[in-house]
């Protein structure tokens, strides 16, 4: 009786989790509306001002969407473990260099896929590309806001304590510390939401801003995870930034869309 007593509440607890969590996800979404019904020409000057942006260059939006992603992500709390226990320039050189290649990869594929759009077997006006770019932006918005209240920074620390713990803590020189961090962070990288989202964003702007970008915003992540990563977390909340970074992915869909809609 008590098993199942306890089963009970336990489900009631995790259905009032799950209706927060769609309550709050849906009163962002409702806030938007309400910006866009109250004030039309701020939600369409805010919108405007992304898809300048985009078409200028898509520098700012590689900058902030970077700098929202790293900032408590995997990459982000290896940077921090392995700075407390090595050299921090050679951390940095491994974390920076491996994230700077990375951002290449996405451009890239960015870029094919852009390409792609534009050497179709049959002729459409319509910009396949800036569709897809928004529709994933869109869907990473609303993923980070949807997690908001997941505390997945803790697990996000923990899979990296887990994979500097197997790195060891001797290197034979700075070299060897440079390469292993950066094999590592590669890893880490492959596959994660700053990965997509800057291929996405390079599908629909200009390549050559949105590496900048995105390379800037690596910089300012990186640096401030190898000298005050390990204190970043008493001052900066999660739920603060998974929502601006979810804010962020919407409004630079809405800009993208905006664009599209005006070629």
């Amino acid at each position: 009786t008590d098993a199942r007593g306890r089963d009970a509440i336990a489900r009631e607890v995790a259905t009032a989790t799950t209706a927060t969590t769609v309550v709050r996800t849906c009163a962002a979404g409702a806030g938007a509306a309400a910006l866009a019904l109250l004030a039309p020409e701020h939600a369409r000057a805010a919108a405007e001002v992304v898809a300048d942006d985009a078409a200028d260059g898509g520098f700012l939006q590689g900058l902030l969407l970077i700098l929202f992603s790293e900032i408590g992500d995997k990459t982000f709390f290896i940077a921090v473990l392995l700075a407390l226990q090595q050299d921090k320039k050679a951390v940095f050189a491994g974390t920076y260099g491996a994230l700077a290649a990375m951002t290449v990869i996405s451009v890239t594929l960015g870029q094919f896929l852009h390409q792609l759009d534009e050497n179709l077997p049959f002729e459409t006006s319509v910009p396949w590309d800036d569709f897809l770019a928004a529709g994933l932006l869109l869907f990473f918005g609303v993923q980070t806001i949807r997690s908001a209240e997941e505390s997945k920074a803790e697990e996000e620390e923990e899979d990296a304590k887990e994979a500097v713990e197997g790195l060891g803590s001797t290197f034979n020189d700075e070299m060897a510390l440079i390469a292993t961090t950066a094999a590592l962070v590669f890893g880490a990288e492959w596959g994660d939401k700053s990965f997509f989202a800057t291929i996405a964003l390079a599908a629909a702007a200009d390549p050559g801003q949105v590496v900048g970008g995105a390379l800037a915003g690596h910089f300012i992540a990186t640096a401030g995870a190898v000298t005050i990563g390990d204190v970043i977390g008493d001052y900066i909340s999660e739920r603060v930034v998974a929502y601006a970074g979810g804010s962020l992915f919407i409004l630079f869909a809405v800009g993208t869309l905006v664009d599209a809609f005006n070629k």
